[in-house]
């Protein structure tokens, strides 16, 4: 029976994700899987510079359906969320006198609090000079022999009461709550400050680094460090989760010894897929290079190579010396799920769409799936491994795709290196590329918010039938 790349690409799809994330749950999220790899430099020697490309996948909004593509960046669209919360407010506009001079009163009872308290300090020092047995805290001092100092706190208290009351009459419950959280994510002193180092950014490097080996070395001289145009500077903090260095290890020692623990065969039964399963809608299409594809120059794009697919006689095999999913997380000192689950149905009427399908923040990305080193057995009808051998031969020197990797040119996921092996005793084509020491991006596994609780609720009962 005939199918198409089409269906080879939802059979790959399909056996990734039963694979990288077994316990997939299509109501709550969503996968995007990438129909080019990239290159994920996560565990870098230099933190900084994972700390960059932590944040350019963390923050990076994907596309609204099975393709990974960009779309938008998380903090972006949740700080407009924030700005567009409708907290139901009192409109009077007599309030706002009333406000102005409870921020009077507050700002007097603050200086006069700061003059009472180092007043107080200096007393309790000077008691502590004439009384040296005297082992008690300033608080219990102040307790027994300084009342202005309770007086002008316990003042304070009051003024600052009273402002947050009618500041929270006028913007509604929970203002004080978004208002952090606007700070957290300002320019100024929040995530997205680059003037320096807070509690809701990271440190980073940003720029390109030249590969090894880009700059030729004569005979008898030693090798150039590689020129780099990296920048220090700040971005909002994410974290990357499940030990990365740590697997990246075990990867490395499997590349080491040849061997691929992950291994799935694309061969069978192949339907045309159903991206619904993978937490998409019933219309959302994929939009995917052919299967089998070349490149005649480096500024053409990727042409299908023509093969006839035949079920009985194709199989194509990937393996890979590791495979995992990795939590990926905005830091909640700046990104607060809850704030979203609280107030996505409080938001002005005029608000842009954030939620369902369109939606900026319907999938955020919760997990990225990583593998390292990589080995291709295709096996197909003579006609067909002709073709492919005839193609991949020709065009070998500038780039040769097969589903999302790419080997031999300069865009290649690989180094220049890859090895093709053709056996026309069994019509099979084997690759098997030197990595690069670094893992590669083959998708992202995203959160879908606003996604009601009704709809989580009636999954869970199915389940439990």
């Amino acid at each position: 029976m005939a199918f198409s790349s089409e269906q080879v690409w939802a059979k790959f799809f399909e056996d990734l994700v039963q694979t990288a994330v077994p316990n997939f749950d299509s109501d709550t999220q969503a996968v995007s899987i990438a129909g080019t790899t990239l290159s994920a430099d996560l565990a870098n020697a230099d933190p900084e510079i994972s700390n960059a490309n932590i944040y350019n996948i963390g923050n990076l909004l994907p596309a609204q359906g099975p393709t990974y593509a960009p779309a938008g960046d998380l903090i972006t669209s949740y700080a407009l969320f924030l700005q567009n919360i409708d907290l139901g407010g009192d409109t009077n506009p007599a309030l706002q006198t009333e406000i102005n001079s409870a921020a009077a009163e507050v700002s007097a009872n603050q200086n006069n609090f700061d003059k009472v308290q180092k007043e107080a300090v200096a007393a309790y020092t000077d008691y502590k000079t004439i009384n040296p047995d005297f082992d008690q805290g300033f608080s219990e001092y102040a307790n027994a022999n300084y009342p202005t100092f309770n007086a002008a706190k316990n003042s304070l208290t009051a003024a600052v009461t009273r402002y947050n009351g009618l500041l929270t009459k006028a913007y509604g419950p929970g203002y004080a709550t978004i208002q952090n959280a606007e700070s957290a994510v300002s320019f100024i002193s929040g995530a997205r400050s680059i003037s320096g180092k807070n509690v809701y950014n990271m440190n980073v490097k940003v720029g390109t680094v030249a590969p090894s080996g880009s700059k030729q070395v004569l005979p008898g001289q030693d090798p150039a460090a590689p020129l780099s145009t990296l920048t220090k500077t700040f971005r909002p903090a994410f974290s990357l989760g499940g030990n990365l260095p740590g697997v990246l290890k075990s990867w490395q020692q499997a590349s080491v010894e040849e061997t691929f623990p992950v291994s799935f065969s694309l061969s069978g039964d192949f339907s045309n897929g159903n991206y619904r399963d993978f937490g998409w809608s019933e219309q959302a299409k994929a939009s995917y290079r052919s299967w089998f594809s070349v490149k005649v120059s480096q500024e053409a794009s990727y042409e299908s190579v023509k093969v006839d697919l035949n079920a009985s006689s194709f199989d194509c095999t990937i393996s890979f010396n590791g495979l995992q999913t990795f939590p990926i997380n905005a830091d909640s000192n700046w990104f607060q799920s809850g704030i979203i689950q609280n107030y996505k149905d409080k938001l002005d009427k005029n608000s842009p769409k954030f939620f369902g399908d369109g939606g900026s923040l319907y999938v955020v990305p919760s997990s990225v799936i990583l593998a390292y080193g990589l080995k291709i057995t295709i096996k197909v009808d003579n006609a067909s491994y002709n073709s492919l051998k005839t193609a991949f031969q020709q065009h070998a020197s500038v780039s040769v795709g097969v589903g999302p990797f790419s080997f031999s040119g300069s865009e290649s996921s690989h180094l220049n290196t890859s090895s093709f092996t053709y056996d026309a005793d069994s019509n099979s084509i084997s690759i098997e590329p030197k990595n690069t020491n670094i893992p590669f991006l083959l998708g992202v596994i995203n959160n879908k918010y606003g996604v009601s609780e009704s709809a989580v609720k009636e999954k869970v009962m199915q389940t439990s039938k």
